[in-house]
């Protein structure tokens, strides 16, 4: 059953693109075609290794026959043609059962399946055409197999039908068919292929956007709802992997902390709706700088946001981290209860570290956050970065001692500046 979702959530999402258009378009864009056929690969998965070997358990039984009772045919272009058969039929199979089954099958089936349906097409009618009629009854499943049962795009299943009937209808008019059975079946051939079109397009126009809500469902379950960035889970789940993923390649990994300068004090003064959208408005600044791959920033919490840079050393982190404390100051929020300027900004803390196995995440992120703090205690509005050398002498669960001196030197006088700050102007 098609579900409603809010579109407008996810403003850069594809598939919230192409659920907008209407009509949905009949093939995506080129990287979003190819997880749809991906993904539907893997759904008709066993669907596929049963049709692909029951085709080789009806073609079996007649090249056994030919060979029992000596009636091969005498052509060599026949014999070809039937070896040509039982090749593609073979063929096929393996593929169904391959562990290359996602990265081969379509590619070798947009060939071997339309030619496979000729051969079959023309063999078909030549058998009913020398006293064995019944042979007919098989061009059904040369409609209904390439539209539903091999795995194929609507398109390429419809062109294979097609091809297969104009390969047997042309053999049967050669051959000189009774009219009677070339009248009689083709009309019921005509309207199965219409029926059997019909049905295929207005199923795989169900699963297109099946598969676009499925992923757009996805997507927003990985969402901060306020900022549109990722939430605090996958950041948790994606730093595990990268830093998995750093350790086995040997490269350094980023972490970073952000957080948004006397925030509290910003909601005082202009109200929690303004808040949000100064909020969102930065994490959007802050997101549009980590536009590789594997870069990820997240709403860490509050007014926290997280950002994990893979395979970047310590200028190349702190070049970004002053990207983004720029980026976020040039959006000219005004912040009338900030101690560190005019407008809205944030501060940084930024780890840099070689991941290693006998170390774990959480103590960059450790570092990271200590980083943060410092930043915070020396006026904000600025970014702090630690390497490897503190992640040897840290102990996993407590600031360093002096992080934690720092912090209380400036508690005193910061707190009445911040009290100062937090009061809601008159």
């Amino acid at each position: 059953m098609t579900m409603r979702l809010s579109l407008g959530a996810l403003p850069d999402s594809m598939y919230a693109a192409e659920l907008r258009k209407s009509p949905l378009p009949a093939r995506f864009a080129a990287r979003l075609e190819r997880e749809y056929v991906g993904d539907s690969l893997r759904a008709q998965h066993l669907l596929v290794r049963f049709s692909c070997t029951l085709g080789l358990l009806l073609l079996l039984p007649r090249l056994v026959e030919l060979a029992i009772a000596d009636t091969w045919p005498a052509t060599p272009l026949r014999t070809l043609a039937l070896g040509l058969i039982a090749l593609c039929t073979l063929t096929l199979v393996w593929l169904a059962f391959s562990r290359a089954y996602l990265r081969l099958y379509l590619p070798v089936a947009y060939w071997l399946v339309p030619a496979r349906g000729a051969l079959l097409g023309v063999e078909v009618v030549m058998l009913a055409c020398s006293g064995q009629p019944l042979m007919l009854m098989l061009l059904p499943l040369l409609v209904l197999g390439p539209l539903f049962f091999l795995g194929l795009p609507f398109r390429a299943g419809l062109r294979s039908a097609v091809l297969a009937l104009l390969c047997a209808l042309g053999t049967a008019l050669v051959l000189d068919l009774p009219r009677a059975t070339l009248l009689g079946g083709g009309g019921f051939l005509l309207a199965m292929l219409v029926t059997s079109v019909l049905a295929a397009s207005q199923n795989e126009r169900r699963t297109r956007r099946e598969f676009l809500e499925r992923r757009l469902l996805g997507e927003l379950a990985q969402q901060d709802a306020l900022t549109w960035t990722k939430n605090r889970l996958v950041f948790d789940e994606t730093l595990g992997r990268l830093w998995r993923q750093a350790t086995s390649a040997g490269r350094p990994l980023a972490i970073m902390l952000l957080d948004v300068d006397y925030f509290k004090a910003y909601n005082d003064r202009y109200g929690h709706q303004a808040g949000d959208t100064a909020l969102r408005r930065a994490a959007q600044a802050i997101e549009r700088c980590a536009r590789r791959p594997l870069d990820l920033v997240a709403r860490y919490g509050g007014e926290e946001f997280g950002a994990i840079l893979f395979d970047t050393d310590r200028a190349g982190a702190a070049s970004m981290a002053e990207a983004m404390r720029c980026a976020v100051q040039s959006l000219a929020i005004a912040h009338d209860n900030s101690l560190c300027g005019e407008v809205l900004t944030i501060s940084v803390g930024v780890a840099v570290v070689q991941p290693t196995a006998w170390r774990n995440c959480y103590g960059a992120l450790q570092l990271a956050d200590e980083a943060l703090y410092q930043a915070k205690s020396k006026g904000r509005n600025r970014m702090e970065i630690v390497d490897d050398v503190e992640h040897r002498l840290l102990v996993t669960g407590e600031f360093s001692k002096d992080v934690v001196a720092e912090l209380r030197r400036n508690a005193t006088g910061n707190r009445g500046a911040d009290c100062l700050a937090q009061q809601p102007s008159m």
